[in-house]
């Protein structure tokens, strides 16, 4: 009886086969060989690994040979999360930009939970960033070098999530008012993606911020829900405690101004939160506990 296979078990053998072939690779005869899969299906899914980076073809004569792609030979299937945080970090702080984006998509396009992949890889890779940063040990030019990689990193997990399922009703908008909180606010509106929120990135606002600027953003929030109804959760992330306190106040009045229920979040060190003076709903210490408790606040709401 034929047997459908998942794309996650046919990268496992063909990984696996790829592996034990060392550097030399292998034909699409060899490879249907050693991994019991029809010549057809295994041609289907070469030309699929190929195309997301992780495999790469090699002209010998009139035969194409087939090799793992750096980066992708020792992530291990199902994913150990941790290892693959591991090895990210380790290419990122190496300058291997290309080798980091082969892990990334390794892992993006195998069948586990992709909200564990910004959760339990890419911010931690961004957290051990800032912390050696915050030790000495980089320089203000590498820290900028390593968070582009980061922010192209969180840009490709965005063009390669699934969501799980289509919400109806659930909106979410996210706000930088810290430079060092970009990527956080930017990952957290991919996860919302994931969970299939209509969610949008604004960007990094501090130097926009003025007297006036309150009007600005209310009018912009105002515009792009006009028409949405349901829940519709604004997520401020920021470390200083100025902007956190504008941006929160003037979310705030926006409640009862739009057709749907609004709430606030912020993400921001337990010492700023005053600063907000509780004009929000919730204060997330993670990107895990936000993606939480907007799910349970839809649920709430449907």
């Amino acid at each position: 009886m034929y047997r459908r296979y998942t794309l996650d078990e046919v990268k496992r053998k063909i990984v696996d086969a790829l592996q034990g072939a060392g550097g030399t690779g292998l034909s699409g005869i060899e490879l249907a060989d050693k991994t019991g899969l029809n010549r057809m299906t295994i041609t289907k899914y070469l030309d699929v690994m190929n195309a997301m980076g992780l495999i790469k073809k090699k002209k010998i004569g009139p035969v194409n040979v087939w090799v793992l792609e750096s980066g992708v030979a020792d992530i291990e299937f199902p994913i150990n999360y941790v290892q693959v945080q591991q090895r990210l970090i380790t290419a990122i702080l190496a300058g291997e930009e290309e080798t980091a984006r082969k892990i990334l998509l390794s892992v993006l396009n195998s069948n586990v939970d992709q909200v564990r992949i910004l959760t339990d890889i890419i911010i931690p890779a961004a957290n051990t960033i800032s912390e050696l940063y915050s030790r000495g040990r980089l320089g203000k030019t590498e820290r900028a070098f390593l968070q582009t990689i980061m922010i192209e990193l969180v840009n490709i997990a965005k063009f390669n999530v699934r969501a799980v399922e289509q919400k109806s009703n659930a909106n979410a908008l996210f706000v930088a008012g810290s430079e060092d909180r970009v990527l956080q606010a930017k990952s957290a509106a991919v996860a919302f993606q994931i969970q299939g929120w209509n969610a949008t990135y604004v960007g990094n606002v501090e130097e926009d911020i003025d007297p006036f600027f309150d009007i600005d953003f209310q009018r912009y929030v105002s515009r792009v829900w006009s028409t949405k109804r349901g829940l519709m959760v604004i997520c401020i992330f920021s470390s200083g405690e100025g902007s956190l306190r504008f941006l929160s106040s003037a979310s705030r009045s926006l409640k009862g101004r739009l057709k749907g229920e609004l709430k606030i979040a912020i993400s921001a060190t337990p010492e700023l939160q005053q600063a907000a003076e509780e004009a929000y709903d919730y204060s997330a210490k993670d990107l895990l506990s936000l993606v939480e408790w907007a799910e349970r606040q839809y649920n709430i709401a449907k």
